[in-house]
């Protein structure tokens, strides 16, 4: 028989079984190996790594009007990409909390996708039928589970839903919260309730994203942080709302803004996404446009100087049998 020592001897070996089942390298395999969802502005996808990461929580904070919703209502379209082109083949579950939701909107990106795809599949001497088989602007809505939440509960309600939807075999690659700090905000007045709340809800989104391996998107507004004014009697700045608690339970944050330049043509209707915080990149700015398409590669001048009438350019990522990778450009 065992002595007590002996015992817990075997205790802690077989923990350390348990724990240390991977290196360093095997994780670094995987993430060179996962493909991201794509946003369909080629700047970000490349800056990102491969677009938006499967298995964190990415949080898209900036003022109304910065395109938090819009590269939303994008990854909505292009989580469906078919697995055959390089895209995720996935279904989304779409949270809205201020109405901000356009089926409009995203059947004018889908309908852009569609074109484009169909293009890339002729250019690999691909059958467009076969790859793109019962892929239609309905079937893009259609893969969109949308839910209006108004109160906190209703998040823990979806929460546990998507869970039951995913256990079950859904195929659900995305899940968007739009907006998240409105709902935090507006319905949990008590500051430490709304850290409380807060913790637990993206505690559970965590989860998620890494059992079953699919995204998380949130969207964050921004807010007036007076303390450098009481400290160094500087400006205000303006910081992600929800605190720095927040940002701690957040995997990565890119930061949203427009770009306002009315004396530069070129400039005019520009965004600019900086990747505030990331496992993967360090801190960077890249120029987008937001189009009747949807979102886009900002536009750079011609070799003559004149801007390019040339579509902006796009990409994601496929695999052949050999691994090596292939860029396609819309």
């Amino acid at each position: 028989m065992s002595t007590p020592s002996q015992r817990d001897g075997i205790h802690i070996a077989t923990l350390r079984r348990r724990m240390f089942k991977k290196s360093a390298f095997d994780l670094w395999k995987a993430e060179c190996d996962q493909i991201g969802i794509a946003t369909f502005c080629k700047d970000l996808d490349l800056t990102l790594g491969s677009g938006i990461a499967l298995g964190l929580i990415t949080e898209l904070c900036g003022p109304p009007g910065s395109g938090r919703t819009q590269l939303c209502l994008q990854l909505c379209v292009t989580v469906q990409i078919p697995r055959a082109l390089g895209g995720i083949e996935g279904r989304v579950a779409y949270l809205d909390t201020n109405y901000g939701f356009s089926t409009k909107r995203i059947r004018e990106m889908g309908r852009a996708c569609l074109e484009h795809c169909v293009k890339l599949t002729r250019a690999r001497n691909m059958n467009p039928e076969e790859i793109l088989a019962g892929v239609t602007e309905d079937s893009i809505l259609d893969n969109v589970l949308y839910g209006h939440v108004q109160t906190t509960s209703h998040i823990f309600e979806a929460i546990a839903e998507l869970q039951s939807k995913l256990f079950q075999g859904e195929k659900i690659q995305l899940i968007i919260i739009d907006s998240y700090s409105f709902l935090i905000r507006n319905t949990i007045t008590n500051s430490l309730e709304r850290v409380k709340v807060d913790h637990e809800i993206l505690t559970l989104l965590h989860k998620l994203a890494h059992r079953f391996g699919c995204a998380v998107v949130i969207t964050n507004d921004v807010t007036t942080d007076f303390s450098s004014v009481r400290k160094t009697n500087e400006e205000p700045l303006i910081v992600p709302a929800l605190g720095d608690s927040h940002s701690h339970k957040i995997n990565q944050r890119i930061l949203l803004g427009r770009i306002e330049s009315s004396d530069d043509p070129l400039h005019n209707g520009l965004y600019v996404a900086s990747i505030e915080k990331s496992l993967f990149t360090p801190k960077v700015s890249v120029a987008f446009r937001i189009e009747r398409h949807g979102i886009r590669n900002a536009r750079k001048p011609a070799r003559n100087g004149s801007e390019s009438s040339k579509t902006s350019e796009s990409n994601f990522t496929t695999r052949k049998s050999t691994k090596e990778s292939v860029q396609a450009n819309l």
